[in-house]
């Protein structure tokens, strides 16, 4: 079945197995998703089914948001409260002034160096599986940004976190790096993405809905916004990949046939629009 979902994830299973999920309730073996959350973490996933799965790099996945909650004077193996623990100490009161100022400077362009405990390959292999062994490698920086990121105290040293950033940040270790900033250290202790670009959880359903039927969306929904859509024209070409010639639209165009997404164009050097994906 050629479907499209925005999935409400629930604690306590791996992003790999929400997939499975899906793929079991609708009967269909071809499956992907646009990014991992943890297995502790809750909140958005989109989830391609079908032929949909063609649209995968096309989805909205520039900016993610993010609520968490964060306990102050904890550190551990995995930078979340469910790794092993490897320090603890006493951490001083902060007033609100002292973390709007920590939380300004950490907004923007950052570099950031990613976990031990993360999917990201280094010479073939995850780095978590060289965690797993005690093995601590080398990691270089990658950039991020930081759009808007706000911190609160709600007591017993427990704070959270808003934020919006860019794919692929990792928001344990920009708690790890926050509380550095103020000389702390500090875990995650739990984590929502709450949006995905222009897509909000409030669109997002549970498993349950998706049993009952409930739930899908229009798959032109969560290409990502940058693809002006453009209603179908000079269809013969279109659908054989041809480039067009249009006038009056931006570099990137997602061609629609009503609400059926048909094809990725973007405008190169000749100033002709080329087909990047087909999407029938």
């Amino acid at each position: 079945m050629d479907a499209v979902i925005l999935l409400n994830k629930p604690a306590g299973i791996t992003s790999f197995d929400a997939v499975r999920k899906c793929r079991r309730i609708f009967h269909e073996k071809k499956a992907g998703h646009t990014g991992t959350l943890d297995p502790e973490a809750t909140g958005l996933m989109i989830i391609l089914l079908g032929r949909y799965t063609k649209l995968l790099p096309y989805c909205a996945a520039q900016y993610k948001r993010y609520n968490a909650t964060f306990i102050m004077g904890l550190a551990t193996d995995t930078e979340d409260i469910w790794g092993t623990l490897t320090e603890k100490r006493k951490p001083r009161e902060y007033t609100q002034e002292e973390l709007n100022a920590s939380a300004l400077k950490m907004t923007g362009d950052l570099m950031q160096v990613p976990p031990m405990y993360s999917a990201i390959k280094k010479d073939g292999r995850k780095l978590y599986e060289y965690a797993r062994k005690g093995i601590e490698v080398e990691r270089e920086a990658r950039p991020i940004h930081v759009s808007e990121l706000s911190v609160s105290p709600l007591g017993s040293d427990v704070y959270a976190m808003d934020a919006v950033v860019s794919s692929g940040t990792y928001i344990r270790t920009l708690i790890t790096d926050y509380a550095a900033s103020l000389g702390e250290i500090a875990v995650m202790n739990s984590l929502i993405r709450t949006g995905i670009d222009h897509l909000t959880l409030d669109q997002a359903v549970t498993f349950d809905e998706l049993e009952d039927g409930r739930g899908l969306v229009k798959a032109a929904d969560v290409i990502d916004s940058r693809y002006e859509r453009v209603a179908l024209q000079q269809e013969k070409k279109v659908r054989n990949g041809m480039a067009v010639s249009l006038e009056g639209y931006g570099d990137h165009i997602l061609f629609t046939d009503g609400e059926e997404p048909c094809a990725v164009y973007e405008k190169q050097d000749d100033g002709l629009y080329h087909c990047v994906r087909g999407l029938w």
